[in-house]
C-alpha cells in the first residue's frame, strides 16, 4: 500500500508548475487530490492528466485570494472526496523591482496572492483538521522568506509574512496533532519564474520535481532533512519544519 493510500490531499496553484508537480507526486504516494487553482483550460488539463494515470482528482476551481471560494473550494473537497488530510499552500506570485519603483498595485497583489491566499486557504481548512484532530500542512516559500532580497522586498515581505502566519499556526496546532511545515527553496526554475536555457543559473536551479519529491516526503516522514539547496529544519520537535 502506498503511503498516503486513502488521505485526500488539497494544493492550491496546482494547474501547472511546481503546485501540479506537487500533486502529481502525492499522487504517487496513493493520495487523492483537490486541485485548486482559477477555473480555465488549464485547470481542467491538470485533473484530466492526473486522471489518466490513474489518481482520483477533482477541479476545486477558485481564486484564492476570495474567501467565499476558498470555501466553497473545500466544502466541494469534503463533499466528493470526503475527507481532507493534506493541505499544501502553494499558490503564489513573483515579482520584482527596487523599493522605490514598487508599485502598490504591485505590493497589494504580492501581499494578496502569496499571504492573503494562504492564510484564506488555511482558515478555510482548519475546522476539519481540528475535528479530525490530525493533518498535514506543508507551506511553500522561498528563500526570500528567509532573508533580505535587493530588488524584491515586496516579495520578500509577503514570504515573511508567510513564515510568520504558519510558525504561529504551528504552535496553535501542534495539541491537535496536526503537522504544519515549510519549505524554502530557492534557485527554481518554475512556471512563474522560468530561468533561461544554458545559463549558469539554469544548470544549478531545481526542478518543480525535485521540490516535488520533498514536499511528498515530508508529508510521509517524522524527520527534518536538508537537500542541496533546500533547507528544512524543525523549530518545535518536528511540528514545524522550514
Amino acid at each position: 500500500m502506498s503511503t498516503l493510500e486513502g488521505q485526500v490531499a488539497l494544493v492550491t496553484g496546482a494547474s501547472r508548475g511546481l503546485g501540479l508537480a506537487i500533486a502529481r507526486a502525492l499522487a504517487a504516494e496513493g493520495a487523492s487530490l483537490a486541485l485548486v487553482a482559477r477555473p480555465g483550460a488549464e485547470l481542467d488539463q491538470a485533473v484530466a492528466g492526473l486522471a489518466a494515470e490513474g489518481t482520483r482528482a477533482i477541479a476545486a476551481a477558485a481564486d484564492v485570494t476570495r474567501a467565499d471560494e476558498v470555501e466553497r473550494a473545500v466544502h466541494s473537497t469534503l463533499g466528493r472526496l470526503g475527507r481532507l488530510d493534506i493541505l499544501i499552500l502553494n499558490a503564489g506570485t513573483w515579482q520584482g523591482a527596487p523599493i522605490h519603483e514598487t508599485s502598490e498595485a504591485m505590493w497589494d497583489q504580492l501581499l494578496t496572492l502569496n499571504l492573503k491566499g494562504a492564510f484564506l486557504a488555511l482558515k478555510a481548512s482548519l475546522p476539519t483538521l481540528i475535528a479530525q484532530r490530525r493533518g498535514t500542512i506543508v507551506g511553500i516559500s522561498s528563500l526570500g522568506g528567509l532573508v533580505g532580497q535587493s530588488g524584491s522586498a515586496a516579495y520578500a515581505a509577503s514570504k515573511w509574512g508567510l513564515r510568520g502566519l504558519l510558525e504561529s499556526a504551528a504552535l496553535e496546532l501542534k495539541p491537535h496533532h496536526i503537522r504544519v511545515s515549510i519549505v524554502y527553496p530557492h534557485n527554481i526554475n518554475s512556471a512563474g519564474r522560468p530561468i533561461p536555457t544554458g545559463s549558469e543559473e539554469r544548470n544549478k536551479a531545481l526542478e518543480p520535481v525535485e521540490i516535488a519529491s520533498l514536499v511528498a516526503w515530508i508529508c510521509t516522514a517524522p524527520d527534518h532533512v536538508s537537500v542541496g539547496n533546500v533547507t528544512v529544519w524543525p523549530i518545535d520537535a518536528g511540528i514545524t519544519w522550514r
